[in-house]
């Protein structure tokens, strides 16, 4: 995969996880917090298990084996809605940077951290997308039942016209 085409890609990554984030700001506590009401448990839990795992595969492509520890146990306060989301807008930067770096033939280079598990970076950062969607589609449809719909997210086809969140045209 080319470099555009994976920008193409953390772009629709970042505009619908502030999305996301924007909506799950509506939300009262309770249905933020609201037990088993997703498959990791509650809507709070699952935002934070997408930030994290946005920025531990971002490290993995970097070379950092943060192995099975989290991104909070790294000095990162993610208590609250609003720091998360803070730390959301940081991330999806540092992996537009990341990937704005990034020549072709870095892209398709076979990365990890042993032998064992080596994967073109693109296919790491286009697991980094996949992954959030599956998420993002769990809380819309949980965000929409409590009342709270974050309109469609399927917008990948517009992704070299959507706006960066951190640009301020959100």
């Amino acid at each position: 995969m080319d470099a555009d085409s994976l920008l193409a890609f953390v772009r629709y990554h970042a505009w619908a996880n502030d999305r996301i984030l924007t909506v799950a700001a509506d939300l009262t506590d309770e249905e933020l917090r609201k037990d088993d009401v997703l498959d990791l448990g509650n809507a709070f839990d699952v935002i934070r298990h997408l930030v994290d795992v946005d920025w531990s595969w971002r490290e993995f492509c970097l070379g950092n084996d943060v192995g099975d520890t989290y991104v909070w146990d790294h000095g990162y306060e993610l208590d609250d809605l609003n720091q998360i989301h803070a730390f959301s807008l940081e991330e999806d930067m540092r992996l537009r940077r990341f990937v704005e770096s990034l020549d072709d033939a870095a892209l398709a280079e076979p990365w990890g951290t042993d032998e064992r598990f080596k994967r073109p970076r693109w296919l790491v950062i286009s697991h980094i997308v996949s992954h959030g969607t599956q998420h993002r589609s769990e809380l819309a449809r949980y965000f929409t039942v409590c009342g709270h719909s974050p309109g469609d997210l399927d917008n990948l086809l517009d992704a070299f016209e959507l706006p960066w969140p951190t640009d301020g045209e959100a």
